[in-house]
Formats: C-alpha cells, structure tokens, sequence
C-alpha cells in the first residue's frame, strides 16, 4: 500500500432516472443524468492525487464493467445495501480493514470539491477525531475519520437530507468526548436552482 490515506467517493451509474431525480423534474431525467454524469467525472478529475488513494464506490454492484469503461481503471468497491449512513460505515470499516490510518468518504456531485479541500481534510485529522466538509443546505460533503478514534454513532437513526445533518453530527461527536473539524461550505447540485449557480461550467 503506497498511502496510509484513502478518499472514497460514492458514485451512482447515471441512468436516467436513478440520479439526480429532484433535478430530473424540472429539466428532464435525461438531462439530469448527464449533469451528474459531468459532476461525476469532474470529482474523479479535480480529486486524484498522490497523496492519498482514491476509490471509487459504486452501485449498482452489476455495472462494475460500465463504470471501468466509464471512469477508467481505477479502484472500486460495491456501495452496500441500505441507508446513507450504513453505506458510509462500511466503506470505513473496508478501509480501516485494509490497513489504512485515515479515511474520507465524500459524495461526487460537488463542482468545487477538489485534492486541495480533500488534503486539507486528512491534515485536520492530525488534530481533531472527526473532520466534516459543510455543505450549504446543512449536511456534509465529506466526513472523515482515523482508525484509532472512530465513532459510527453519527451514522446510525439520521434522518438523511436535512438542514439539522452536521449539527446533530457535531453534537453526537461532542456527546462522546470526540471533537469535530469543519472544512469550508461548499454547494452540491440537487435543484435547478443549484445548478443555475453554476451555470455552464460542468454541463
């Protein structure tokens, strides 16, 4: 293993239909899928470094081969069935299993995540038990932790999607003596509003 870090980012084959679907309704599933196809690929671009390793994390499991096409050869594993929270706990526990010191889980519809914010996150590390990227509608664009100071807590009865996600994340940290650091705020895409911001920069 070249790095002791390792950034895992989600990412859902772009069907129309299964991504993007709040956008989907008012531009169209199609179209949707092809923003989140460009955001995407855009994350996988703006985020490999030789710093820390890179994996890709994908569903569904059965279009393995469609995304090597896709993204090219690059390391993957399967998301896991069920919520938000228990996909993200099992990528950590995949990573700590394969001997990796820290790990950060972000998502791939972030236009301005990039290697500078991810490098940014293991450095907080160093210091802090729990790093978390602020996204603007009030959850988290990446959650970060190291193998010796763990706490799945956060991911376990969290109503996903929600303006309360990091507060609660930060209060159940700080509930069990664990402390939190909190990266810049930064925008996803889930509404043509969203999009707007951005205008044709990823499309």
């Amino acid at each position: 293993m070249k790095n002791r870090d390792v950034c895992i980012i989600f990412i859902k084959f772009p069907e129309a239909g299964m991504v993007k679907t709040r956008l989907g309704k008012t531009i169209g599933m199609e179209r949707a899928a092809e923003i989140y196809k460009k955001l995407a690929e855009n994350t996988v671009s703006s985020i490999q470094s030789n710093d820390y390793d890179l994996i890709i994390a994908i569903t569904p499991a059965e279009k393995l081969e469609m995304f090597n096409h896709w993204l090219g050869d690059l390391s993957y594993i399967t998301q896991t069935d069920g919520d938000l929270g228990k996909k993200m706990q099992n990528a950590f526990e995949y990573a700590f299993e394969k001997g990796y010191n820290k790990c950060i889980v972000a998502g791939s519809d972030i236009p301005e995540l990039d290697k500078n914010i991810i490098s940014e996150g293991f450095a907080a590390l160093d210091n802090h038990d729990t790093v978390a990227g602020r996204a603007q509608d009030g959850g988290y664009y990446l959650i970060g932790m190291k193998r010796k100071s763990t706490d799945y807590s956060i991911f376990s009865n969290m109503i996903w999607s929600t303006d309360t996600v990091l507060t609660k994340t930060v209060n159940r940290l700080s509930e069990h003596g664990k402390n939190c650091a909190i990266l810049k705020t930064l925008d996803d895409i889930d509404t043509e509003e969203d999009f707007q911001k951005f205008g044709d920069r990823f499309v």
